[in-house]
């Protein structure tokens, strides 16, 4: 009869914590899949007479990258209107990952860094011009659109850097992951 009542015991304790597994396994947590990106195409246009159009894209960022279209020749001491074009053309019809970054972009923050090459003096600053809708403390930068000034000429790489910081964004690029991270050639004449 013990024999019995043991095995009843081990076999409802068996039922409840498969029960209990399978509840767990039905309500994954939520993930937010970070974006894919192909093709960054930055686009500067001078705030000056004549008006300079300068555009450059690094390509095929998913497999090898190809930086041969990826140098901006900027002006010294100017002035430029930025924005950034992020595609997916593993998609068909292609992507345009920059309107999902827009309408996330409560998540999302792209991060413009210029080094300047050893012993060149160049200078660039890049500073977002839109914001998100995020609550106070925020709205916080978002990076697609931006007012680029450059300094004396010189050389040097401006990387690119877009955040994924769902539900964590707080105006610095410390968390999330990344969605993007590329770099830029830069020429100032």
């Amino acid at each position: 009869m013990n024999l019995v009542r043991k095995s009843l015991l081990l076999i409802l304790s068996m039922a409840v914590l498969i029960s209990a597994c399978n509840r767990d396994e039905e309500d994954p947590a939520p993930t937010d899949d970070n974006e894919a990106i192909t093709t960054a195409t930055l686009t500067l246009t001078s705030q000056t007479t004549p008006v300079q159009t300068v555009t450059a894209t690094v390509e095929n960022l998913h497999t090898t990258a190809d930086f041969s279209r990826a140098t901006l020749n900027l002006r010294a001491n100017t002035t430029y209107t930025g924005s950034i074009t992020l595609l997916d053309k593993t998609k068909s019809p292609t992507l345009d990952v920059s309107k999902e970054v827009a309408e996330e972009a409560n998540e999302h923050l792209l991060v413009y860094t210029f080094t300047p090459a050893t012993g060149s003096p160049a200078s660039m600053t890049v500073t977002a011009t839109d914001r998100d809708t995020n609550p106070a403390p925020g709205p916080y930068p978002i990076g697609l659109a931006t007012q680029v000034r450059t300094g004396v000429a010189g050389s040097g790489r401006l990387k690119v850097v877009l955040r994924h910081q769902p539900n964590t964004k707080n105006g610095t690029p410390t968390p999330g992951s990344s969605d993007l991270d590329t770099d830029f050639n830069v020429v100032i004449q």
